[in-house]
Parts: structure tokens; sequence; C-alpha cells
């Protein structure tokens, strides 16, 4: 099964300890009409990333990943639910499932998550134009 990732688990190094395993390869992906939001809020009361319908895409990167994996992450991600969506690899359109705030609000972006997710986003060799956007979220973040 593949897992499409958008946030804090491009991060190859979160996502090992997350994952209970070595990440070393990922394939680029992307998400059509969908947008990267900041908007779930952490216990801190800053916005996590999330994904929202109705946008120009997200890019992210998907895992391979069993079952096993995917309970793991419904158990640790409480704030998250899982979807399956239709994700662009190689350019072809692929089933994957991911994960989509369950609680959204309007709170600042959690500066060290966009950091996270900019460092995965450049890890993977996501496209610069996406990434300038992502670097956007910092100046709204809370510092």
């Amino acid at each position: 099964m593949l897992l499409f990732v958008y946030g804090t688990l491009m991060d190859i190094e979160k996502a090992g300890r997350i994952l209970k395993k070595k990440v070393k390869t990922a394939k680029k992906a992307f998400l059509p009409n969908y947008r990267i939001a900041f908007n779930v809020p952490s216990s801190y009361g800053t916005g996590n990333p999330n994904i929202e319908e109705g946008g120009e895409g997200v890019w992210g990167v998907v895992y391979e990943v069993d079952e096993k994996i995917l309970n793991l992450l419904d158990k640790v991600s409480p704030r998250y639910k899982r979807i399956e969506v239709e994700v662009i690899v190689d350019g072809k359109p692929t089933k994957a499932w991911t994960y989509v705030g369950k609680v959204k609000d309007s709170v600042k972006p959690d500066k060290s998550c966009v950091e996270r997710v900019i460092k995965g986003a450049k890890t993977h060799g996501l496209p610069e134009e996406y990434i300038r956007m992502l670097e956007g979220f910092l100046n709204e973040g809370d510092g």
C-alpha cells in the first residue's frame, strides 16, 4: 500500500522514527485539487499541517507501507483521519492513503512544523516553486 505524506513525515528522520523502519527512498507524488494548510490545532495552540480540497495541488511523497503501519498511524494521530486519495506518481494516477485533520481552526502555523516540511520537500527534490510557497508560511508562523 502507498502512504502519501505532505507534512512532517516527509522528513526522513521523523518518518523513520514514526514508521518504525529506515526510510531510504520515497517517490515524489502530486495530489491535485487540494491545498496545504497549517490549521490542525496542536497542544501548543499552533497549527500543524493539513490538506483541504479545492487548491492547485499538494506535493509530497509516497512510502510503501503495510496495514500495520497504517493502524499505528491511526492511533498516534488522533487529530487526523485516514482517507484514500488519488495521487500522481511517475506521471500515473494511483491510489494512496493519506491523513486529513479532523478539527481545523484559525491558528498560526507552527514554525517548527513548517521548517520540517520544507526540509523534507528539499530532501525529496520537490519543485522550487512549491518550496517557496511553503516558505511563505514561515512569515505567518508562531515566531
